[in-house]
């Protein structure tokens, strides 16, 4: 279900390095479970998603602050993402952990998209770019 990121002959990552994805602020309310591979097909309800704080967000992926549930690198997760700080509608995006620390009872992860569909990636372009126009106008 999750393959790893390919790289190019010339070394290069082949979606483009997710450092230098421009990233924005977020700041609100998401959820997110972590997703077990061994499973051929993964169902899981919905009470399964811990909360978390979305704190940035890229197209390459997002930060979350974790105050319930534990992450640890390499895990893959589904991230509930809100298309705005109070908005109902959402996507689900598959995520591996590639950073995580805890500090103070609470956990911060860093996560990076993998296998994002033309309409998931659409709609956090969309996103990304509503959210860039909100910081620009409120500057």
């Amino acid at each position: 279900m999750f393959n790893r990121r390919t790289r190019r002959p010339d070394g290069r990552p082949r979606f483009g390095d997710r450092r230098t994805a421009k990233r924005q602020a977020a700041g609100w309310q998401s959820r997110y479970r972590v997703v077990d591979q061994a499973r051929e097909h993964v169902h899981y309800a919905d009470d399964d998603f811990e909360p978390c704080v979305l704190l940035g967000l890229s197209v390459e992926g997002a930060g979350l602050h974790v105050t319930d549930g534990d992450v640890a690198v390499g895990d893959h997760v589904e991230l509930d993402l809100p298309l705005g700080p109070h908005k109902r509608a959402s996507i689900h995006l598959r995520a591996e952990v590639r950073h995580a620390s805890v500090d103070d009872d609470a956990s911060r992860a860093v996560l990076e998209f993998v296998e994002v569909g033309d309409l998931e990636r659409a709609l956090l372009q969309r996103l990304l770019r509503d959210l860039n126009h909100d910081t620009s106008q409120s500057a």
